[in-house]
């Protein structure tokens, strides 16, 4: 027990011994993977950097919402207006009730308390949240603000030459995101038909829930639109999406390549100092061969020695990280150009270029492996 006590510290005190009689060794251990390192930081960095702004630009409506805008003129606003009564049917039965919308506008104002006006939009059956429009029951006619204190209140207001009431309800997200309008007095259609007649916009609000129906639902309404020869407005986020997609797809990729070139960088250089190191050192590694010393002892030594260098080169670069872009967003100011604030290293990336790290001192130890396979009786003579 007291043998294998004294080996490990042995060796220990010989490699802190070679280190301080030849710092180079242990100094390009250190700054080969802590540059490899810092390559690989900035272009995953940069990866999420990209990936991020992509995000931001959609946080500002969601993500799988698609709006479906068509004007539709007078001459064949009749016409076009029983066909949306079927499509919104159809649309709604395809892809279920509350994840199609479809309100028209009319080419008319509201005007509140006589003086300020307003858009009108009318809803039929897709959209339930604004209560019945069936003719056994008196239609309900909302006035949509952002005002909680006014929630309940009833106004007077005016539609065209007509006046009726509103209750003063909160604007959906659907219709302050999706349509963009902050105010509107929502009306049930069979109200306000005689106005459509003259010409409406047309809109379709659906709120998918993933890539793929996404994808799905503007390919259909596409289609079926051209085959209908009729010119809508399609805005989604679908081309963002697709882009977020390939960005992903590109850092895997990205992060394999990181991870093999890395490896092989560092397998191949760690390697070659390794193997140095073990014929410098082989005569007295022979030794403690013929003392009884196992070799797998000694390959564990050389490659935790390895690794301890190797992962202080890649913790310089996670500490050093902020201070070196930070000089480097100076440069780049200096001479005009655009520069991010400090990206983020995701906890991931750092395992990434860890294990990277990990796998080139793996292979490193291969020459070494073979060296100590040879017999210690044969170095000795």
């Amino acid at each position: 027990m007291k043998s294998w006590t004294l080996i490990p510290f042995y060796l220990w005190k010989n490699t802190f011994k070679r280190w301080l009689e030849y710092p180079v060794s242990p100094c390009s251990k250190i700054l080969i993977p802590a540059l490899l390192g810092f390559l690989a930081v900035i272009v995953l960095a940069l990866f999420s950097e990209v990936e991020r702004e992509l995000h931001n630009q959609l946080s500002k409506k969601s993500l799988y919402t698609v709006l479906i805008t068509e004007f539709v003129q007078n001459d064949i606003a009749p016409t076009v207006l029983r066909q949306s009564y079927e499509e919104e049917l159809m649309w709604t039965e395809r892809y279920g009730l509350g994840v199609i919308k479809n309100v028209r506008q009319p080419l008319i104002s509201a005007t509140i308390h006589f003086s300020k006006s307003t858009s009108v939009i009318a809803f039929g059956a897709s959209v339930t949240e604004f209560g019945s429009q069936s003719p056994d029951t008196h239609p309900t006619v909302w006035l949509l603000e952002n005002n909680p204190a006014k929630h309940g209140e009833i106004v007077e207001i005016s539609i065209s030459d007509k006046r009726t009431v509103a209750e003063i309800r909160e604007i959906p997200t659907w219709v302050s995101q999706g349509l963009g309008m902050e105010q509107a007095v929502a009306v049930p259609v069979v109200m306000i038909e005689p106005y459509l007649l003259n010409g409406f916009m047309n809109h379709t609000i659906a709120e998918l829930d993933s890539l793929k129906t996404l994808e799905k639902y503007v390919t259909e309404v596409s289609a079926y639109y051209q085959a209908e020869k009729r010119n809508i407005k399609i805005v989604s986020a679908l081309e963002i999406l697709k882009n977020i997609e390939q960005i992903n797809t590109l850092q895997l990729v990205v992060r394999s390549l990181i991870v093999l070139g890395c490896g092989i960088i560092l397998a191949l250089t760690l390697g070659s100092i390794a193997w140095l190191e073990y014929r410098q050192e082989s005569y007295l590694l022979a030794l403690l061969k013929s003392f009884g010393t196992p070799s797998y002892i000694l390959l564990i030594h050389m490659f935790i020695e390895n690794l301890i260098l190797v992962v202080g080169g890649l913790c310089v670069v996670m500490l050093s990280w902020g201070a070196l872009y930070k000089i480097a967003i100076t440069k780049l100011r200096v001479i005009g150009l655009q520069a991010t604030e400090l990206p983020p290293i995701d906890g991931a990336d750092f395992g990434i270029i860890l294990l990277a790290g990990f796998i080139g001192v793996l292979f490193a130890m291969v020459p070494v492996a073979i060296g100590l396979r040879k017999p210690a009786g044969l170095i000795l003579q």
